[in-house]
């Protein structure tokens, strides 16, 4: 699994999100679908987006290049994530099946990519595209701690 795209603002942006134990904890969002799920993949991620969290969204190998560099474009087109630069979207995809140890290997496999990228979340959330939050991202913190 590799980094397909870094999102980044043409010009520097100064970020005013604040990471450690006074502030609220942020979290490594892994979203990861199949073919034809790219914009369940998008509606979900900017269900949950939050300039303090990272986000890796991954379509799986089944989905073509075609969907992953649509969901590319459409993640791109959104000015907050240029800003924050805080979404990636796997390139090299792999197979996902939601039984056996293949899923298992692919969230791990997501988890080191995410600390590889950025070791400043505190929580690590696997979801799937036909997944939706019943907490707000704002009430999300609150909800764990």
């Amino acid at each position: 699994m590799s980094s397909f795209s870094s999102f980044s603002s043409p010009k520097a942006f100064p970020s005013l999100v604040q990471q450690g134990s006074p502030y609220p904890p942020s979290f490594a969002y892994f979203i990861f679908g199949g073919h034809q799920d790219k914009d369940r993949i998008l509606r979900l991620m900017l269900a949950v987006y939050h300039p303090r969290n990272r986000y890796l969204l991954h379509l799986g190998r089944d989905a073509g290049d075609d969907e992953r560099l649509a969901l590319v474009s459409a993640v791109m087109a959104v000015p907050a994530i240029q800003a924050f630069g805080n979404v990636d979207v796997v390139g090299n995809a792999d197979w996902i099946t939601y039984l056996g140890s293949s899923n298992v290997a692919l969230t791990l496999r997501a988890a080191a990519i995410m600390l590889k990228l950025d070791s400043g979340w505190n929580w690590f959330i696997t979801l799937s595209a036909r997944d939706y939050p019943l907490i707000t991202q704002d009430g999300t913190p609150n909800f764990l701690l």
